[in-house]
């Protein structure tokens, strides 16, 4: 996918590790969404003028219904892709939990979660464009 200058479309997006007991979520996308059917972090596009850090505040609130205190947010890299039909670059957080939180999905978005340690992740083969890649790059596969 171009833009009106002839380059591919970029995205920026905000996701995060929501963690507790050595596990991470990841939410299940409605079949009829983007990169549908499959399964990746609370994560979604920054707005225009809007910071990262607000940006992904936003997004976990919207998809699980939790709110986060942004002094509790870690950053932990930035990732650049370079796909076929564009170009993302994901900010990557994470967020330890000191106790289990109640998930709300968004019903408009995700038909489902889990709670899982990464090499449970990374074994899936229906995870959304990146995930392998991310877990490696930040860390969480050693």
């Amino acid at each position: 996918m171009m833009n009106s200058d002839g380059e591919k479309f970029k995205i920026r997006v905000a996701g995060c590790f929501l963690e507790h007991g050595g596990r991470f979520l990841i939410l299940h996308r409605f079949s009829h969404k983007s990169q549908g059917g499959k399964w990746g972090l609370p994560a979604g596009k920054v707005e225009k003028g809007e910071a990262d850090q607000d940006a992904v505040i936003r997004e976990v609130g919207e998809e699980t219904g939790f709110h986060i205190s942004p002094r509790r947010l870690e950053l932990l890299q930035e990732i650049r892709w370079d796909f076929p039909e564009k170009i993302v670059e994901f900010v990557a957080y994470r967020l330890h939990l000191e106790s289990p939180i109640e998930v709300t999905l968004n019903e408009n978005e995700h038909q489902g979660f889990a709670w899982v340690t990464a090499k449970e992740c990374y074994a899936r083969d229906d995870l959304m464009h990146g995930v392998h890649d991310l877990l490696e790059k930040v860390g969480y596969l050693f």
